[in-house]
Order: C-alpha cells, then sequence, then structure tokens
C-alpha cells in the first residue's frame, strides 16, 4: 500500500535518542526500499511501528509517497513490537532504554508490568529506573559508561535505603575505579553493619522501655538478663495483638520515653515513640474494626419489667432483640 509520506506520524513508543541515517540514505539512493515500512491506522495519522529510520532518510531525500505494511495492533502489542524490533536491529544505549521505561512508567505502568511486557528482568528495568533518583552528573556518568548498570544492580539496597549513602558509594566507585565485585562487597558490609547497628539500636530502646513494662527486670547484662527481658517484651507484644494492652498502659510508656528523652538519655529515638503512638491508635482502629465485624453491639437500658417488676436489661444483636 502507497501512503503519503506526511501522514506517517512517529511512535510515541521509539526508545531512539539518536537517528544516524547517512549511510542508509546512500543505500536507498543506490537500490531503492527495499522492505516496507510497517505502521498502524490512527484514524487521522499513520503511527510508525518498524521503520522509523528510513521513514527520516526517505524524508531527507525528498520522497513524497511510500510503501507500507498496515497491521492491527493495539497500544500494548505497538509498543512491545517497537521495543524488540529496534533492540534485535542494534541495541539501545544506556540512556535510552532508561528514558524509555521511565516514560512508561510515568505513563502509569510499574516497573514489574514493564518487565512482564517486553520480557525484560525486572531487575534490570529497576536499575535503569533507579538512574534518575542520582543527581545530573551522576547520570551523565552512567550514560558515559564511566559507571555500568552492573554497578547500579549491584547497589540496589544501598539505593533503596538511602539515596545519600548511595551517592557516597558512587563517587568511591568513580574515584577508586572499583569494579562490580568489589562495588558488591562494599554493599554488602555495609548492609551488616547497618544490621549491626540496628540491633544494637533495638537492644537500647528495649532496656529504655523495660521499666515501663517490668519494673523489677534486671539489667541486661548477662545472657540469662537478655532472656527474661525478651520473654516480657513478647508477651507484652501477645497483649497488644489480642488487645488486652490497654492504650493507657501504652501511652505511659510512651509517656516515660517522651520524660527520658526530655532529660537527655543518650540517643533515646523519637521515632520510636512516634511508632509506638501510630501503633496505639492503629490497635483502636482494629479494635473498633473487629467490633463491627463481630456486628455484635450490646445495648443496655434499666428499667422494671412491667411483667414481673424485676430489673431487666435489653440486649441487640444486629436487628434482633431480646430481654432478660
Amino acid at each position: 500500500m502507497e501512503i503519503d509520506i506526511d501522514s506517517i506520524r512517529p511512535s510515541p513508543y521509539q526508545p531512539r535518542l539518536i537517528f544516524d541515517q547517512e549511510d542508509l540514505k546512500q543505500e536507498i539512493k543506490k537500490d531503492g526500499l527495499l522492505s516496507d515500512l510497517v505502521v498502524r491506522n490512527r484514524g487521522e495519522f499513520y503511527e510508525l511501528i518498524d521503520g522509523e529510520r528510513r521513514w527520516r532518510a526517505v524524508k531527507e531525500l525528498g520522497w513524497k509517497t511510500v510503501l507500507v505494511r498496515v497491521v492491527d495492533a493495539d497500544d500494548t502489542m505497538a509498543r512491545l513490537s517497537v521495543y524488540k524490533l529496534n533492540k534485535i536491529r542494534e541495541n539501545y544505549t544506556v540512556e535510552e532504554e532508561a528514558r524509555y521505561f521511565k516514560k512508561v512508567r510515568d505513563e502509569g505502568m510499574t516497573p514489574l508490568e514493564i518487565s512482564r511486557q517486553l520480557n525484560v528482568d525486572s531487575r534490570w528495568v529497576s536499575a535503569h529506573l533507579n538512574v534518575f533518583r542520582f543527581p545530573e552528573d551522576i547520570q551523565k556518568a552512567v550514560w558515559a559508561k564511566q559507571i555500568s548498570m552492573s554497578h547500579i544492580v549491584a547497589l540496589e539496597s544501598v539505593i533503596d535505603r538511602n539515596i545519600k549513602e548511595a551517592v557516597l558509594t558512587v563517587n568511591e566507585i568513580l574515584k577508586r575505579k572499583l569494579t562490580v565485585s568489589e562495588t558488591r562487597k562494599i554493599a554488602n558490609k555495609r548492609a551488616k553493619e547497618l544490621k549491626a547497628r540496628v540491633k544494637e539500636m533495638r537492644i537500647r530502646e528495649a532496656e529504655k522501655v523495660l521499666p515501663a513494662i517490668a519494673p523489677k527486670a534486671p539489667k541486661l547484662e548477662t545472657p540469662e538478663d537478655f532472656e527474661k527481658a525478651a520473654e516480657v517484651l513478647r508477651e507484652k507484644a501477645g497483649e497488644m495483638r489480642e488487645g488486652t494492652l490497654k492504650p493507657e498502659e501504652i501511652e505511659k510508656m510512651a509517656g516515660q520515653l517522651e520524660e527520658a528523652a526530655e532529660e537527655g538519655v543518650e540517643e533515646v529515638s523519637m521515632q520510636t515513640i512516634k511508632s509506638l503512638r501510630e501503633r496505639i491508635e492503629a490497635l483502636e482502629k482494629e479494635k473498633a474494626s473487629l467490633l463491627e465485624k463481630k456486628g455484635f453491639l450490646t445495648e443496655a437500658l434499666s428499667f422494671n419489667c412491667p411483667h414481673c417488676n424485676h430489673p431487666c436489661v435489653i440486649y441487640r444483636e444486629g436487628d434482633s432483640y431480646w430481654v432478660e
């Protein structure tokens, strides 16, 4: 089918940022266009699915019409076809692929959906998207291949944990020209150090909150002391889950932590207090929700029964009432 060349539009799903068609123009001058462009009908125009470089070349050569093959393709098929057909001919640059993944994510697709639809490893998609979380100078270093995508993949846990830490690590990689293996070791080492710090902080927080829930508990010095403290904390956690620990008791515990913070107790985590208060609110909502789901509401009215002249109580469950 031959159509007006100006009735064709490029695909919005085209990942290419650079089109070099000088050599192609010379080939077309010599041999003509050896294969038709592939398009889909969009009503007022035709949208390219395959052949954008050839289309650009013949436009520059002054062609007015061009042979095309019209196919029936929805957006999903068009997106996949454009991505795959272009990649088969020549692999994308890191920047082209990253910006393409970002474009479709900004249009509403999740990284997992991008991975499944384009048949690309999900970690590879996430790594490309993670590049945009870095400052522009680091992005440019990635585009220039001063740091590889494999480095970014190795830093995934660091990026998710703290982007500032990831920036420092990338600068260290650039400065020392670290390999991917060395980068992975650094990331694993810092993850272990963080885990140890978190563990130590939890122990210190437990030491601070323990007097509020177990005043007679010993100081955490021996293994037995830690075991006893853990038993008390597990018991209180169970009470919180079952709803038997009253909000006032939790408030009291939070209040003691706040007092400790005001008195300058070292490294009392205000975030812990905030989390505790949020937990109180969540427990109250959970309790209300459970009562609602249970669908049981009792209402009591004390009055003397007109038949027996004794005090009575009315109970209600749903739409039913009874008297005792």
